[in-house]
């Protein structure tokens, strides 16, 4: 049986949901990553992922720029990093360097992978678009990769306020 209710009523029983982290590198070599939520496959052939991204969004600015991102999936424990990059303006600091975790090359793109995640998917910008107030991104995967470790599991967002396990 249903009820009616306010649509943010109903948000906060989606979870939990996944979230996922924009890698992204300025001109300078500055890592920095964004934790997104608002995240979806669109198509798998090609396959394309498309991201929700607030407009003053420092990951959206070098996304435009450089045309290029990799979605990574953090593990369950990057917890706390995970946090930090979804609360924390990239805008003057490296936050790759901040958070301590570690970065590889990525095989295609000129964005790093992020080392330990459950996997990552290096990124090209197709196209942005706005239905709405948030900006859409959406992305084709050129590479991607996953961890040696089989046992490594994804985090997610398990509740509202940010209740990442």
């Amino acid at each position: 049986m249903q009820k009616q209710s306010s649509v943010t009523e109903a948000w906060d029983r989606k979870y939990p949901e996944q979230v996922v982290l924009a890698i992204t590198k300025s001109k300078d070599g500055r890592i920095n990553a964004m934790a997104i939520g608002w995240v979806c496959i669109v198509s798998d052939e090609p396959p394309m992922f498309l991201l929700g991204i607030d407009d003053p969004a420092y990951t959206l600015e070098l996304i435009r720029g450089s045309r290029e991102f990799v979605i990574a999936y953090p593990s369950q424990s990057m917890a706390a990093e995970t946090l930090y990059f979804g609360t924390t303006h990239g805008h003057n600091i490296d936050k790759g360097k901040i958070s301590g975790l570690k970065f590889e090359p990525a095989t295609i793109v000129d964005v790093p992978l992020l080392s330990d995640a459950v996997a990552n998917f290096e990124c090209r910008l197709v196209t942005e678009y706005r239905p709405g107030n948030c900006p859409l991104v959406v992305g084709e995967v050129v590479a991607s990769s996953v961890n040696t470790d089989d046992s490594v599991l994804r985090l997610i967002n398990a509740g509202k306020g940010y209740k990442l396990q």
